[in-house]
């Protein structure tokens, strides 16, 4: 059997235990059409993930956006999508109110693994939110409204993410309450993602909490939506063709961040959980997050560690490969090995002076490239101090978290993403040049280059 030939479809910052939830739900919920995926490779190196479907996948995944163009079906995927994020934020109360202390190790894994299940669930409904599930229909409403597709496809209501700067913006400016700030994290737990311990949540949110104070610009989010609302209205009362299409795509926008709350919001509501795990089984909080995969988690609570050896084996190259139904993980060498051989060139990349990606807003701009690598907490921290405005922000994908960074850059760059995503979004309210898409500029292009994002044209070329 020839091997697949594969496309690069995200990266990220993740705990380890992201792989298993992130392949599981092709068993577990195959029946969901975006879940019907054969060949897919994880490859972590130093717990910076980069996920690799096959372009097979891939053209079944656009050949699947078909179905949004059904009116029953987009009702009924609206329907489950209401129906499954409700069930998550439930657990999370569920999680909040639990004293993990008086439960045994067996109701510990029992209720982790209901966390990770519930990722693996809602996870799904993101997945066809992606580039290729949308494809079809944006391309639908291209076609009806020519140029103005862009405006349209933006929600006129607030998402999560605007929401969450306001309460952000309220909080930042009265005096500082660690109360506040926690209450702020539980209502918008993704604003956390990837720490492993409540303590370094607190750190990084009174942090940013101490940099807005003294630079916070405040925001009229009332008034964009409300000129937004004004443009698409004038739009849609020429030609309302589309009108229900567009509704749809809109309705997608805000159930975008719904989604991304539930799945990215699972690290701090179970912080408690294994910071429990790790006690009892002596283990470091931060390793359990580094290393571990679910069934090495449920071999921890009968104190079966994973070695010093094997975790600097991770560190160096981990891969998770789901091919033919089959779940294998690899480390050190032997990892090193199945990526090159599963993706020969993709994985050693040829250096080039100009990548090409998606335009999800024109313009252009030349200056210094600066390279976040995304949900990296420690990086972030620094970014934060040093990012100068003007400068072109590189990233894996842009995060909410990281809106006070975004809104001094000259124009964005993100390896994922499309028309849909995060950074074409905020690209268009900050007014900047962006290029999603580009699969692998955060690997390309050097922190300190100097480069042009012609966003006219879906370029990225490094200068002289």
């Amino acid at each position: 059997m020839a091997k697949p030939k594969y496309t690069f479809l995200w990266g990220d910052w993740q705990p380890t235990y992201t792989l298993d939830w992130n392949i599981d739900n092709f068993t577990e919920y195959r029946k969901f059409p975006w879940n019907q995926v054969d060949n897919i490779i994880e490859i972590s190196e130093n717990q910076q993930i980069m996920c690799f479907h096959s372009k097979k996948d891939i053209e079944n995944d656009i050949e699947r956006g078909k179905l949004f163009l059904n009116s029953k079906f987009r009702k009924n995927f609206l329907i489950n999508l209401k129906k499954d994020y409700k069930n998550h934020w439930k657990y999370f109360k569920e999680l909040k109110r639990i004293n993990w202390k008086t439960k045994s190790n067996d109701k510990l894994f029992k209720a982790f693994i209901k966390a990770m299940d519930n990722c693996s669930k809602i996870i799904s409904y993101f997945r066809a939110t992606q580039q290729e599930g949308t494809h079809c229909i944006i391309e639908e409403l291209k076609k009806i409204y020519k140029d103005d597709a862009n405006t349209l496809i933006m929600s006129p209501k607030k998402d999560l993410v605007i929401k969450e700067s306001e309460d952000w913006q309220k909080l930042v400016l009265g005096n500082f309450s660690k109360k506040k700030i926690l209450d702020h994290a539980y209502k918008y737990p993704w604003t956390v993602m990837s720490h492993s311990t409540v303590e370094e949540a607190i750190k990084t949110l009174r942090e940013k909490y101490q940099y807005d104070k003294e630079k916070i610009v405040l925001k009229d989010y009332n008034k964009e939506k409300e000129e937004l609302a004004k443009k698409q209205n004038k739009i849609l009362s020429k030609n309302n063709k589309g009108k229900k299409l567009v509704r749809f795509v809109q309705r997608l926008n805000l159930s975008r961040m719904e989604v991304k709350s539930c799945w990215a919001g699972t690290d701090f509501y179970i912080m408690p959980l294994m910071k429990e795990i790790a006690k009892r089984s002596s283990e470091n909080a931060d390793d359990l997050y580094k290393y571990y995969t679910v069934e090495e988690i449920k071999a921890l609570l009968k104190e079966k560690k994973i070695s010093y050896e094997d975790k600097r084996k991770r560190d160096d190259c981990f891969v998770l490969l789901w091919k033919n139904g089959k779940k294998q993980f690899f480390s050190g060498k032997e990892a090193k090995k199945v990526a090159k051989e599963e993706l020969d060139e993709l994985y050693l990349l040829e250096q080039k002076d100009e990548i090409k990606g998606l335009s999800a807003n024109s313009g252009r701009c030349i200056g210094i490239a600066r390279i976040l690598n995304a949900n990296n907490v420690e990086q972030t921290r620094k970014f934060r101090k040093i990012f100068k405005k003007g400068e072109i922000l590189i990233t894996q994908m842009t995060q909410p978290n990281i809106m006070d960074i975004a809104s001094k850059a000259g124009a964005i760059v993100t390896d994922e993403g499309g028309i849909l995503s995060h950074a074409a979004i905020i690209s268009r309210e900050f007014g900047v040049p962006c290029i999603v898409g580009t699969h692998f500029a955060t690997r390309l292009i050097k922190n300190g280059d100097k480069i042009e994002v012609d966003a006219n044209k879906g370029v990225v070329r490094k200068k002289k």
